[in-house]
């Protein structure tokens, strides 16, 4: 292995405050291949999923939520890999392994402590492509079924709100709150392609593009008797103004705030969650990961739907490692359309598609 090069992408600089994250703050870099030591194991990446809470990473290491990263270090991401060298018997040489690989061509990896082993795992049935272990069998599919159905407690009937919708978990969530009984779903997005692309595809009832449209008149038509369950993933002015049109006895599922995130200066919270006390409503945050020993659960229904023809596998993909910064930048300026992965290499040959 030591013979090939390693291609990685190095944290070069934090962002200020408010700054968007772009290809100034990484470094590519080569390095040999390393070697597995006595119980550690090479994974060579296939594909990387950037995602906003990346971001956070690009600071001193501390010990936050968001654990960030020195100067020089390789950047953090999650994605699906095939193990090529193993020197641990639990972890043999053509396995699929899905975790932190971080943005390399390989990655030595070892089973993690209790703390860490939600986030790693071997795949046992990897289907092709690779890439839907981290779409609709990743992270975002998984996160929208346990956001609605665990934290938002959805129900049939239930009149549905979700931002972000043409986004990664958007886009999952939109689907399942319809596939499960909801009466009527309605996404907000950010361009008139994307609001037709949700009613088009995905089958949402309406769509609102926040940049043109007048949001609170826009949930005034489509919600009059208010909103059941909002799965927000934007927070900031969006979430102020739905927390005004709930139902009776809502639930604010919050998934993310990518409006707020990194922003320069004092961050106010929504004046109008007083509207939860009058409304007997609740507001829940939720990080998905709590459920991890519940992944299969989701991961069975989605695969169901998906092979019955009823789930769309919302992928937006790009080729080459060196295009990761770019694809981290776009998720903050909206260029995505469903879940962005990032295709570092082919996938293994022999894989049953799904």
């Amino acid at each position: 292995m030591s013979a090939k090069v390693n291609r990685q992408w190095r944290v070069a600089g934090y962002p200020e405050p408010g700054e968007l994250v772009g290809d100034r703050h990484f470094e590519w870099a080569e390095a040999p291949v390393p070697e597995p030591d006595a119980g550690e194991f090479l994974v060579r990446t296939v594909c990387l999923a950037p995602g906003p809470a990346q971001r956070g990473y690009l600071k001193a290491p501390d010990d936050g939520f968001l654990q960030g990263l020195a100067v020089g270090d390789v950047m953090r991401g999650r994605g699906v890999g095939q193990i090529v060298a193993s020197r641990h018997p639990d972890y043999p040489v053509g396995e699929v392994f899905v975790g932190s690989l971080g943005w390399q061509d390989y990655s030595l990896q070892q089973p993690r402590g209790a703390e860490f082993v939600y986030s790693t795992k071997k795949l046992t049935n990897p289907i092709r492509p690779l890439t839907s272990h981290l779409t609709f069998l990743g992270q975002a599919g998984v996160t929208a079924w346990f956001g609605l159905l665990e934290t938002g407690a959805l129900q049939p009937g239930d009149h549905v709100l979700v931002s972000a919708a043409a986004g990664g978990v958007g886009s999952m969530a939109s689907q399942i709150a319809k596939l499960k009984g909801a009466a009527r779903v309605v996404g907000i997005a950010g361009s008139d392609e994307k609001c037709r692309w949700l009613c088009a595809d995905l089958g949402v009832d309406a769509a609102i593009n926040y940049r043109t449209d007048d949001v609170a008149a826009c949930l005034e038509r489509q919600f009059p008797d208010g909103i059941d369950l909002f799965f927000d993933n934007v927070g900031g002015e969006i979430l102020n103004i739905a927390l005004d049109h709930l139902a009776m006895h809502a639930r604010v599922a919050l998934c993310g705030f990518i409006s707020t995130n990194y922003a320069g200066g004092a961050q106010q919270g929504p004046i109008n969650y007083r509207r939860l006390i009058p409304r007997r409503a609740s507001m829940h945050g939720f990080v998905i990961f709590d459920f991890w020993e519940r992944w299969p659960e989701a991961e069975a229904a989605l695969l169901g739907w998906y092979r019955e023809g009823k789930l769309v596998n919302c992928e937006d993909v790009a080729h080459g490692l060196e295009r990761m910064p770019e694809c981290l930048t776009g998720l903050f300026t909206g260029a995505n359309r469903g879940v962005k992965v990032c295709r570092v290499a082919p996938d293994p040959v022999g894989l049953p598609d799904a």
